[in-house]
């Protein structure tokens, strides 16, 4: 699968919740919003990034869907959670690839916020942030 930088969104200041990922084309229903490139990383990557890097505690991710640590490239970091989202993650689960597909389960309009869930399930969730 090729991978193109998304044109259809962009990074905003979200009042209350710091930086998070708006429409700046409609989007519809089952359209692929953005192709995120996951670089999986060692125990050894993970220690080194706890001990040396404030940054990347926010792109280092726990993948409980395919049992792997990763960096998560692209906008996919930055995408805010909802219990009511407009958009899914494709984990491929059955066929763990370098990438995660993001997808409009609804209709997105101009200017809305792109928000994912991130599926909390009693402290377990696909992505944990970095303490």
């Amino acid at each position: 699968m090729e991978i193109f930088p998304p044109k259809k969104i962009k990074i905003v200041d979200v009042p209350g919740k710091g930086r998070g990922v708006v429409a700046l084309e409609d989007i519809e229903k089952d359209e692929i919003i953005e192709i995120c490139p996951i670089l999986f990383i060692s125990k050894k990557e993970v220690d080194f990034i706890k001990n040396n890097s404030e940054i990347l505690k926010y792109y280092y991710l726990w993948q409980y869907a395919i049992n792997k640590y990763c960096l998560m490239l692209g906008y996919g970091s930055i995408y805010n959670h909802s219990l009511t989202p407009n958009a899914d993650v494709d984990y491929n689960i059955k066929n763990p690839k370098n990438y995660l597909i993001f997808e409009a389960i609804k209709d997105i309009k101009v200017g809305e916020e792109i928000l994912i869930d991130y599926e909390f399930d009693e402290n377990k969730e696909d992505f944990l942030k970095l303490d």
